[in-house]
């Protein structure tokens, strides 16, 4: 069992890079089909009627109507038409990446989701496949902001346990970074130390780091050092002074500088405006 499955899948998705390439409704045609083939991008089909048949890698499916399936890019499929009466879907083609690295080569995902809530996933659907028509300026972001919608309402649907990661002696070693992060938050952390813990060159680490992470090892750092200023401004009477001796700054000044920068406030503020 990987040690910090939830903070890893949290760096992840939070750190995620969509990229919408196409977007229908239709209904394929009786000779749709395709065979063993491995696309460079994702896919997303959400099956309104109809019959039809889908291999994911070695798995086989029959979708019914309301099911939303995910389709990897880097994983070989295939798909047919298997009656006179082939499926009315929703798709869509896209990317999702992590530090420039497909997702879907660090993650194992379920390849479908069944819904409490169809109608709302064919209004997102329905969303995106408008602003993908549309001509205005901002239109592609919100496409891309509803397909960040879709993808977190299949995770939604998901039990955590069901994700699993493709590399897993690497994502121990990323766990077992993030764990001494945690652990030690309140030290003076160098990317030596980490790197020494990875058994890397400090310049490799680095490079290792946010390929996996999605920033750099100080940046995830300078980050987890405010969330804890945070909440020890919220929980605590401790004053800044202490606060900021307390995480491992020496210099007041760039502390506040610091905080400021993460949460738009300085630590004084922050705190005056959650005691209102």
């Amino acid at each position: 069992m990987i040690m910090n499955h939830q903070t890893l899948l949290t760096n992840y998705l939070s750190n995620l890079q969509i990229e919408l390439f196409m977007v229908n409704f239709n209904r394929c045609d009786t000779d749709w089909r395709d065979l063993d083939y491995t696309p460079d991008y994702s896919k997303f089909y959400l099956i309104c009627e109809g019959e039809g048949w889908l291999k994911i890698s070695d798995q086989e499916y029959y979708p019914a109507p309301g099911q939303l399936f995910l389709m990897p890019e880097g994983v070989t499929q295939s798909y047919s038409a298997i009656s006179d009466r082939p499926f009315l879907k929703y798709w869509c083609h896209f990317s999702a990446k992590v530090g420039g690295i497909n997702l879907f080569q660090i993650l194992n995902f379920p390849h479908f989701c069944s819904s409490d809530q169809p109608e709302l996933i064919q209004e997102i659907f329905n969303s995106i496949l408008n602003y993908a028509r549309s001509g205005e300026v901002y239109a592609h972001m919100m496409a891309k902001s509803k397909l960040i919608e879709l993808l977190s309402h299949y995770i939604m649907h998901l039990d955590q346990e069901q994700i699993s990661y493709n590399n897993v002696p690497v994502m121990e070693k990323i766990s077992a970074i993030l764990a001494y992060i945690d652990s030690n938050i309140e030290e003076s952390i160098s990317v030596r130390d980490l790197a020494q813990i990875a058994y890397m060159h400090p310049n490799y680490f680095i490079r290792f780091f946010k390929q996996h992470i999605g920033v750099p090892p100080m940046h995830y750092i300078a980050s987890k050092k405010m969330e804890k200023a945070k909440e020890l401004l919220t929980c605590t009477p401790k004053t800044v002074t202490a606060i900021a001796e307390h995480l491992g700054f020496s210099d007041l000044y760039y502390f506040s500088r610091q905080f400021k920068k993460h949460t738009g406030l300085n630590p004084t503020e922050y705190r005056k405006q959650i005691m209102v």
